[in-house]
């Protein structure tokens, strides 16, 4: 599943009105959390599923990876998305796993990290701030308003 999250999402020609009729013909229930992931892909910019799951994560809290990634199935099946034969695109910045590291920029250089320098980092500043003997890093997610 992990292969999947690196896919990029193509959202086809279906808008969200016509997606919506699919889901109800194919007999399923328009509920809220359907309804919103099926306007983040009608109407959000997003690379990956992991992205889909942070911006509806951040809408409403109660909604879980496991329904992103099912509702993702379903939309796949009625021909509203499609994660086949789609080479990977580059991460819009809003989820990060941390392996490979990455390039911090300022005004006039690049800096790039390593993956164990990120978990040095972080675990300087957790601690720093009062979370005592930070555990390992598996992901910073990057909060964009």
């Amino acid at each position: 599943m992990a292969e999947k999250d690196n896919q990029a999402i193509e959202s086809l020609s279906l808008n969200k009105e016509d997606i919506l009729a699919k889901l109800k013909e194919k007999g399923l229930r328009l509920t809220e959390q359907r309804k919103l992931i099926v306007d983040i892909i009608a109407n959000e910019e997003y690379s990956c599923c992991k992205e889909i799951y942070i911006l509806a994560h951040k809408k409403d809290e109660s909604i879980g990876i496991a329904t992103v990634y099912r509702m993702l199935n379903v939309l796949e099946e009625i021909g509203a998305v499609s994660r086949k034969n789609i080479q990977k695109a580059a991460c819009s910045g809003r989820c990060c796993d941390m392996s490979g590291g990455c390039t911090v920029v300022t005004d006039s250089k690049k800096i790039i990290l390593s993956e164990a320098d990120l978990q040095e980092a972080l675990k300087y500043i957790m601690e720093k701030n009062g979370y005592e003997k930070a555990e390992e890093i598996k992901a910073v997610l990057i909060n964009q308003e």
